[in-house]
């Protein structure tokens, strides 16, 4: 009788062979795993390949699904773990009615970290579209969330995370409110206030007690925060929160915590067009705790967006970064400027500052100090969307003293516009025309209105006689057109005795044949 032979019989090199195939589906490749301890390890290391996740690879980007047949159930079921550093996890866009759903989610993100030996990065996406999806909430479901996501962030600083980054999300950021200003009240109803304001204390932290719970959804204090124990061991360096999330309660008073317990150095806070947030309120508690940072980054994810109330004003700013003397490194972009000569602000002294990237009143404040900025190696100044030509000529005007140090500064201007033509500078003055001339570097990031003409931007860089280093990064590369209407801005640029390259979305382009600077001959572009 011939014995019975199946698949497994087959030599590895023809298993291997078979199961690569493309016709053979990721879901069939992902049973064929399960099935038994050899064909799991050959069937998973292709289904892993698929997604781009090596043996070898450092990083990995974690698309879940709300049905969870997705890479992170294959990593949960895997009897070998890749060691991955670097971990994105992109969540399924929330439940408007339930936050069961995410809770999930989260309880699988933090089981896969915890089998990890460590983690260096870890990205937290908790909603692919940016909603503000289940803002609101009873105490059951924002007990139920603030425990499960207390856990995820421990796990993730428990695992030597050191840098940790939260993007979009709303869960539950609008169960609290800003308790509103007291009015004047007789004596005894004064003395009553404070009486009960002492019991109240009892109960909620001082650093919070701005806020409380909207009365429609609740009145249990809750809040989020990190483990005592997690304290003395947390690398947690670097900070960065793109979502109102770990902004506001309950995730406010997290971000406190890890700001004053965790070795902190470099914070990003990015406010998006969706959010609504009282920086007036928030800001300085966030620089009373985080007195140890050396670098900054303080933007609006849109200048263009509608609505003052909640962006950062420049004097919220200025009283937050004059909380942080240690800081090296700044980049701050705000909507909501004053069209001043100087500030209203404090004097701010930083003496170890040495990169400042800012609209040009900010840096115009920074200059008010009697010894200013003695370490600056690098000022970019952030040009308007919509040209103000007196704060350019302000700056222009204070910055040639500045510049006379033995060694100046390098100088530098980003422009962000919405379409390619310049700004007309009607009879520049002498000084603004110096400070043109000081320019070594110019960034230029565009998103044209339809029928612009791409080599209009050439104007931008003629507006700078002597820019050595010229970056451009336009958002309509797919364009069909594209490739010719690059052609003709390299063609309407004009090469100078300072400039003979410049960068296109990444790019490095020779002015004189337009053609892309191969890789392997490119030196360094400073």
């Amino acid at each position: 009788m011939v014995p019975r032979t199946g698949i497994l019989d087959l030599p590895t090199e023809i298993l291997v062979y078979v199961l690569d195939n493309p016709s053979l589906s990721t879901s069939t490749l992902y049973s064929v795993a399960l099935s038994c301890r050899r064909l799991h390890f050959l069937a998973l290391q292709i289904y892993f390949h698929r997604y781009g996740l090596t043996p070898t690879s450092k990083s990995i980007v974690i698309d879940m699904r709300s049905d969870r047949r997705d890479v992170l159930a294959a990593l949960q079921t895997a009897l070998f773990i890749p060691q991955t550093e670097v971990i994105t996890f992109v969540f399924p866009h929330p439940s408007c009615t339930s936050i069961s759903p995410l809770l999930r989610h989260l309880t699988r993100a933090e089981d896969y970290i915890s089998r990890l030996p460590s983690v260096k990065h870890v990205t937290l996406c908790l909603d692919g579209r940016g909603s503000v999806c289940l803002s609101v909430g009873d105490d059951r479901e924002l007990r139920a969330w603030t425990t499960r996501l207390e856990s995820l962030l421990a796990c993730i600083v428990k695992k030597q995370c050191e840098c940790l980054t939260m993007i979009n999300g709303g869960q539950f950021t609008r169960a609290y409110e800003l308790v509103p200003p007291i009015p004047r009240r007789s004596p005894i109803k004064r003395l009553l206030s404070t009486v009960l304001g002492l019991q109240l204390q009892r109960r909620i932290p001082s650093e919070t007690q701005d806020f409380r719970r909207v009365s429609k959804q609740g009145r249990t204090h809750i809040e989020m925060t990190l483990p005592t124990s997690l304290h003395p061991a947390s690398r947690l360096s670097i900070l960065e929160i793109h979502s109102a999330i770990l902004v506001l309660p309950p995730g406010l008073c997290w971000t406190l915590t890890v700001l004053r317990t965790c070795p902190i150095t470099s914070l990003k806070l990015e406010r998006r067009v969706e959010d609504s947030i009282p920086w007036g309120t928030v800001l300085p508690l966030i620089g009373s705790a985080a007195g140890r940072l050396t670098s900054l980054t303080l933007v609006e994810a849109s200048l263009i967006s509608g609505g003052d109330t909640d962006s950062f004003s420049e004097a919220d700013v200025l009283d937050f970064i004059s909380r942080l003397p240690q800081l090296r490194h700044i980049t701050v972009s705000y909507k909501n400027r004053k069209d001043l000569r100087e500030s209203d602000g404090p004097l701010i002294h930083l003496q170890d500052l040495e990169i400042l990237r800012a609209p040009s009143t900010f840096i115009l404040h920074l200059l008010r100090s009697p010894s200013p900025l003695p370490n600056i190696q690098s000022i970019c100044v952030l040009w308007p969307e919509t040209y103000d030509a007196r704060g350019i000529s302000y700056l222009a005007t204070a910055l040639p003293a500045f510049l006379q140090k033995p060694d100046p500064p390098r100088l530098s201007v980003s422009v962000s516009s919405a379409m390619y033509r310049s700004p007309f500078l009607t009879f520049p003055t002498d000084d603004t025309r110096a400070f043109l001339d000081r320019v070594e570097g110019l960034e230029i990031t565009s998103s044209p209105f339809p029928l612009t003409d791409l080599t209009e931007m050439a104007g931008w860089i003629s507006l700078f006689p002597r820019v050595r280093q010229v970056e451009v990064a336009l958002s309509d590369s797919k364009s069909p057109d594209f490739r010719s209407d690059l052609t003709c801005l390299l063609g309407a640029v004009k090469a100078t005795d300072f400039l003979d390259k410049i960068k296109v979305n990444g790019e490095l382009y020779n002015l004189l044949d337009d053609r892309p600077i191969p890789t392997s001959s490119r030196t360094r572009y400073t």
